[in-house]
C-alpha cells in the first residue's frame, strides 16, 4: 500500500520536503537565535483530567481571555457560557464581537465571515476541514464548493468554543489568507467522570414575519477513566423575512436628455455627450427596473455530533467523531417591478436629477408594470466524520493518525412567474390574428419613485390594483445538484528534548482529496405538439406569449388572465417600512408563491408534461487533490540583562496541489428546446483542464514575556487559499430576454441577449504575506488589554469583472450586446491596520457594581488594490469596511446575567457596475450597526431562564452605486426575540 505522499505527481513536493527538513536540522539552536514563537501545543494528552465548567458569561471570557494567553501564536477565542450557549444566537453574531472578525448576512443571519477585510479565510472543526451542508445561500448560489463553508448551516448549540487564528504556524492547516476559524466541538473528556445531561428549549418571534420560530438542543455523555461516549443534538424551525428593494441594472443605460426631451439639469441645453467627465452632465443613470421586494424563508435545522473516546492502553487512545447536519430552506418572494423596457423615453417632467447623473427623484409612463414571483425550495445534508489514533507513552516522542471523511449534497429548485397589468405587445394568435399579449391590460402606468428619503417611496399614480387587468404572462423553473465529497489522510508527530533551546519539533504529512460535481438544469414544458418533425422544438423553458415558435409562427404558451386562475394569485400589501401609495385598499395582485411550492408540480398544472433537461454550461466538475508536509522546531529561552522568557515556533509547510476541472462542451446550434436560448444545450463532450502548482509557506512565531503579565509577539507567514470551485470549473452562462420595445426595427417577441457569467479554470490561487504584532496586558483576572498591528501583501486574487461584451443575440447578430460577469486574475494588494481590544472584569467594584464588566474593541483595516472607479479613486478589496468597533457591556451578579452589545462597521467596497454602457461606478454598502441584548436568570444551579433581542434599532444594509444619494439596494431586516430555558446536571 502506498503512503499517502507516494501518490503519482508527488515527487516535487517530497524533495521540498526533504530540503527544508535538511535546512532546519542544520540550522538546529543557530536558527533558534533568530526567530520563534510560542511554541505549537503538542496533541492531547491520553487521559485528561475533569475540566471545570465555564459558566457566565465571566466565565467565558476568562476562559477565553486564558486560550489567548497560553496560545502559541496571535489569536483570539470565543468560549461558550455554558453547555449549548454561545454568547450569541448564532456562530457569525459570536464572530463579529472578535477583534478583527466582519460577518455578512443572510435573510438576517449571520452567514460567513472576514477577518481582517478578506472573505478567504480557513475554516475547520477539531483542526481539520468539514463539509457544510451549503444550503444558506440565497437564490441558488451554490455554496458547498466554495472556500468559506455558511455557518447558516451549522447549529450553534453543538460547539464549545471557536479560534480565530491571525498567525499560522507550519503545523496549522493551509487555506487561509487573513486567518483559519477554528470550530471546537466537545467531546466526553471534555466533561465530568459519570452522566451528564444538557438540554435548551426556545422561541423567537419576528416583528415582521410575525410567527413564532422555535428550537430544541439536548446532550447526552458518559464518561469513565477508560472510555466515553458523547451525543448531542439539536433542531429549530425559524420563519426570517426582510424586505429588499432594489434598482434592477443589467446596466444602468444612459439615457440624456435628447431622448428625454426636457431640459433636467437646468442648463437650458438639450443634448447627448456621454462624456462622463462633463459636468452637469446631459445624461443620467436611468436604472431597467425599480424593485420592491418581499423575501420570506423558511428554515429547518437538524444537527447531530457524536463523539467516542477510548484508551487501548495507558499510551493510545481511539477517539471517533461523527456530524451530521441537515437544511430544509424555502425561499418566496414577491416583487412589484417598475419597467422601463430598456426605454429611453419614459422620464417625465418634474423629475430631479443632479449634476452628476443621478436620478434623485423620477416621474415615469412606465409601458411594462409587472410582478415578479418566486418559490424556491432546497434541501442540504452534510456527514462529517473523523477517526483519530493518537500515541503517548510518556517518552519524548507522541503522534497521531488521522482520516477525516466528508460528504455533502444538496438540491435546489426555484419556480418563477412575472404577472403584469400592462398590455405590452402585439401578439399572433393560432388561427393568424393578432391581440395585444394582455388585452385587458393597461396601455401604461404613471408612478413617481423617489430615493431621497432612508426608503425608497413610490406612488402609484394609475390604478393597478384590479386583478381583471392582470394576468399571468410568463413562466419557468429551473434547479440544480450539488455533490461534492472530502477524504483527508494525515500523520502528526512531536519529539521533545529535555533541555536545550530547541524544546521540540513538530512534523507531519497529509494527503486531502475534494471532488464537486454541479448539475443544473433547466424544466423543459411540451407546450404543444405542434406540426413539426422534430417535437424537441415544441419544448419550452420559458412559457410566455411573447415568444413565437420557430415550427407554427405563432406563440403557443397559454394567455391566463387572472381570472382564468383564481387559485394562483392573491393580493400583496406588505412593504412596510417602504412607502407605496396608490395600491387600493386590497393591494397588489400577484402569483402567488404559495402555489409554486412544489416547481414541478406547479408547472404540471399549467403545462403538463415537464421534465428537467441538463444545461452543460452551467453544468461542471471539479476534483482538487492536495498534499503536504511541515516541519517545525519550537524553541524557548530567555534573553537580555533581565532574563526574559520567550517562547517561539519556527516552521516550513509545503503544498502541492492538482485541479481536474471538466468543463461539458457545448454546440451553439445543438439545442433542445423552442430556440438555442429558449431551452438547454446538451453536452457534445468534455474538456478537462489540469492545473498543477506547488506553494512553500515558511512561518514563524515569537512572544516575550516582558513580565508576569504582559507579552509582545511578533508573527509571518506565507499563506494560500483555495479557489471557490464554482469560479474554477463554470462556463459561459447566457441569458436572453424578448426584445419588446428596445429595438423598434425587431419584431417584439425577438430575443435579445439579456446578460452573462463565467468562471475561469485559469484561476490563480489567493497568494500573501501575513507580518503580526502584538501586545497584550493580563492586568487583572478575566482581564486584558490587547494591541496589533498588522501587514497583509497580497500577491495576487481573483477578481469579479462586469463588462459590456458583444454576445450575439437569438438571430445571431450582435448589436449593442450586455453585461457579462467573469471572474478574472486580479492584481496586488495590500491590508494594513491596527487592533485595540480592553476587556475588563470589575470584580474590584464594592456591592452589586462588582457584577459589571465591558469588552470594546476596535479594528483600522485599509485595503487598497489598483482598481479604481469612474471618478478615479483607488478601490479598496470588497467586502472590507476600514472601521469596525464592538462594545459590550455584561453583568453577572449571583443568579442574574445581562449583556448589551453594539456592533459597527464602516461602509464597504461591494462590486464594479462596469455594464453602465462604459462607466465603472463602484458599488458601496454604506456603513451600518446592530444592537443585540440579553438576560438570564438562574432559577436553580441546574435551570436558567433567559431572553435575548437581535437587531433591536431595525437596522438595514443600503447600498449605494458610486454617489451616496445614487440607490442601488437595501436589505431590510427585522428585530427579532428570543426566550428560552437551559437545564444542565
Amino acid at each position: 500500500m502506498k503512503s499517502p505522499l507516494s501518490i503519482e505527481g508527488t515527487t516535487p513536493l517530497v524533495s521540498s520536503i526533504a530540503a527544508s527538513l535538511l535546512s532546519m536540522a542544520l540550522a538546529g539552536p543557530a536558527a533558534a537565535q533568530q526567530v520563534g514563537s510560542g511554541a505549537e501545543q503538542p496533541p492531547d494528552p491520553v487521559t485528561e483530567l475533569d475540566r471545570v465548567v465555564v459558566k457566565g458569561v465571566r466565565g467565558a471570557q476568562a476562559d477565553a481571555i486564558n486560550q489567548k494567553r497560553d496560545a502559541s501564536q496571535i489569536m483570539d477565542s470565543i468560549s461558550a457560557e455554558d453547555i449549548g450557549k454561545l454568547p450569541d444566537v448564532t456562530i457569525t453574531d459570536s464572530l463579529q464581537r472578535v477583534t478583527g472578525v466582519q460577518i455578512r448576512r443572510s435573510a438576517g443571519e449571520g452567514s460567513q465571515v472576514n477577518i481582517r477585510g478578506m472573505p478567504q479565510v480557513q475554516t475547520t472543526m477539531n483542526g481539520e476541514l468539514y463539509l457544510s451542508a451549503g444550503g444558506g445561500d440565497e437564490w441558488g448560489q451554490p455554496n458547498i464548493g466554495r472556500a468559506q463553508p455558511d455557518f447558516v448551516d451549522i447549529p450553534p448549540t453543538l460547539f464549545s468554543g471557536v479560534d480565530v487564528i491571525k498567525s499560522q504556524t507550519a503545523a496549522d492547516l493551509d487555506g487561509g489568507i487573513s486567518g483559519t476559524i477554528s470550530l471546537k466541538t466537545r467531546r466526553p473528556f471534555d466533561l465530568p467522570e459519570g452522566w451528564t445531561f444538557s438540554g435548551q428549549v426556545e422561541g423567537s418571534y419576528g416583528d415582521r414575519v410575525e410567527e413564532t420560530n422555535e428550537l430544541y438542543s439536548a446532550l447526552a455523555s458518559y464518561r469513565t477513566e477508560r472510555w466515553g461516549a458523547l451525543l448531542a443534538l439539536s433542531y429549530s424551525d425559524a420563519i426570517l423575512e426582510n424586505k429588499r428593494p432594489s434598482v434592477f441594472s443589467n446596466g444602468a443605460q444612459k439615457s440624456c436628455e435628447a431622448n428625454v426631451g426636457f431640459d433636467f439639469n437646468g442648463d437650458g441645453a438639450i443634448g447627448c455627450n456621454f462624456d462622463a467627465q462633463n459636468k452637469p452632465r446631459d445624461y443620467f443613470y436611468n436604472w431597467v427596473a425599480t424593485e420592491l421586494e418581499n423575501r420570506r424563508t423558511e428554515r429547518q435545522r437538524t444537527g447531530v455530533n457524536g463523539s467516542f473516546q477510548f484508551n487501548f492502553t495507558d499510551s493510545v487512545t481511539l477517539l471517533g467523531d461523527a456530524a451530521y447536519t441537515k437544511l430544509e430552506d424555502l425561499s418566496t418572494s414577491v416583487a412589484a417591478q417598475l419597467h422601463t423596457s430598456w426605454a429611453t423615453n419614459q422620464l417625465q417632467p418634474g423629475s430631479i436629477v443632479d449634476e452628476n447623473g443621478v436620478l434623485e427623484y423620477g416621474v415615469f409612463r412606465y409601458d411594462r408594470f409587472q410582478a415578479h414571483s418566486l418559490a424556491a425550495p432546497s434541501e442540504s445534508e452534510a456527514f462529517n466524520t473523523n477517526l483519530e489514533l493518537r500515541f503517548d507513552n510518556g517518552g519524548p516522542l507522541r503522534g497521531s493518525l488521522r482520516w477525516v471523511h466528508g460528504e455533502s449534497e444538496r438540491t435546489y429548485e426555484e419556480a418563477r412567474a412575472d404577472s403584469v397589468v400592462t398590455r405590452g405587445n402585439q401578439i399572433t394568435l393560432p388561427d393568424g390574428s393578432t391581440q395585444w399579449a394582455n388585452a385587458n391590460g393597461l396601455e401604461w402606468v404613471d408612478a413617481s419613485v423617489d430615493f431621497r428619503g432612508s426608503y425608497p417611496a413610490i406612488n402609484m399614480i394609475s390604478d393597478v390594483s384590479n386583478p381583471e387587468n392582470w394576468q399571468l404572462m410568463s413562466t419557468w423553473a429551473q434547479g440544480n445538484k450539488m455533490e461534492a465529497s472530502l477524504d483527508a489522510f494525515r500523520a502528526d508527530g512531536v519529539f521533545e528534548f529535555q533541555d536545550g533551546v530547541v524544546r521540540s519539533f513538530q512534523f507531519g504529512a497529509r494527503y486531502g482529496e475534494r471532488d464537486f460535481e454541479y448539475d443544473a438544469y433547466r424544466y423543459l414544458s411540451p407546450v404543444s405538439p405542434g406540426p413539426c418533425s422534430d417535437p424537441n422544438l415544441a419544448l419550452y423553458y420559458f412559457k410566455d406569449p411573447l415568444i413565437t415558435d420557430t415550427c407554427t409562427g405563432f406563440s403557443e404558451a397559454r394567455i391566463l388572465p387572472f381570472a382564468s386562475i383564481p387559485d394562483y394569485w392573491a393580493y400583496f400589501d406588505n412593504f412596510d417600512p417602504i412607502a407605496v401609495n396608490g395600491l387600493g385598499t386590497n393591494g397588489l395582485p400577484a402569483v402567488d408563491p404559495n402555489a409554486m411550492k412544489d416547481p414541478v408540480a406547479y408547472l404540471n398544472s399549467l403545462y403538463p408534461g415537464n421534465v428537467a433537461y441538463t444545461h452543460a454550461p452551467d453544468s461542471y466538475k471539479v476534483t482538487e487533490k492536495t498534499s503536504s508536509g511541515y516541519f517545525m522546531a519550537n524553541l524557548e529561552g530567555d534573553t537580555g540583562a533581565n532574563g526574559i522568557p520567550w517562547y517561539a515556533n519556527l516552521g516550513v509547510r509545503v503544498v502541492q496541489t492538482k485541479l481536474l476541472i471538466d468543463q461539458y462542451a457545448v454546440d451553439g446550434d445543438n439545442f433542445i428546446g423552442s430556440h438555442s436560448w429558449n431551452g438547454v444545450n446538451p453536452a457534445v463532450g468534455v474538456n478537462r483542464i489540469i492545473n498543477q502548482y506547488t506553494d512553500v509557506l515558511p512561518s514563524a512565531n515569537i512572544a516575550f514575556d516582558i513580565s508576569d503579565e504582559q507579552k509582545i509577539r511578533f508573527g509571518y507567514n506565507k499563506a494560500v487559499a483555495r479557489q471557490d470551485l464554482p469560479d474554477l470549473g463554470r462556463g459561459l452562462v447566457v441569458f436572453y430576454a424578448a426584445n419588446g420595445t428596445r429595438y423598434p426595427e425587431l419584431p417584439p417577441d425577438a430575443a435579445i441577449f439579456l446578460s452573462g457569467r463565467s468562471g475561469n479554470p485559469d484561476l490563480e490561487p489567493y497568494r500573501a504575506s501575513n507580518y503580526n504584532m502584538s501586545y497584550e496586558w493580563y492586568f487583572a483576572d478575566a482581564s486584558l488589554f490587547n494591541v496589533g498591528v498588522f501587514l497583509i501583501d497580497v500577491e495576487s486574487f481573483p477578481a469579479g469583472v462586469t463588462r459590456i461584451e458583444p454576445q450575439p443575440d437569438g438571430d445571431g447578430v450582435v448589436r449593442d450586446g450586455g453585461p457579462v460577469e467573469r471572474i478574472v486574475n486580479g492584481g496586488g494588494a495590500t491590508i494594513k491596520g491596527f487592533e485595540v481590544g480592553y476587556q475588563q472584569s470589575f470584580d474590584f467594584l464594592p456591592g452589586w457594581w462588582s457584577g459589571f464588566g465591558v469588552n470594546v474593541n476596535y479594528t483600522y483595516s485599509d485595503a487598497d488594490t489598483d482598481g479604481e472607479d469612474i471618478d478615479g479613486n483607488t478601490l479598496p478589496i470588497g467586502d472590507n469596511s476600514k472601521h469596525q468597533a464592538n462594545a459590550i457591556l455584561w453583568y453577572q451578579k449571583d443568579k442574574l446575567q445581562a449583556r448589551v452589545a453594539y456592533n459597527w462597521r464602516s461602509k464597504r467596497f461591494s462590486q464594479m457596475n462596469t455594464s453602465a454602457w462604459g462607466d465603472e461606478l463602484a458599488i458601496w454598502n454604506d456603513s451600518v450597526g446592530y444592537l443585540d441584548a440579553s438576560l438570564s436568570y438562574d432559577i436553580t444551579p441546574n435551570f436558567t431562564v433567559y431572553a435575548q433581542g437581535v437587531n433591536l434599532t431595525g437596522e438595514s444594509e443600503r447600498r449605494y452605486a458610486q454617489w451616496s444619494n445614487h440607490y442601488y439596494d437595501q436589505n431590510i431586516f427585522e428585530r427579532r426575540y428570543y426566550v428560552g430555558v437551559r437545564f444542565r446536571f
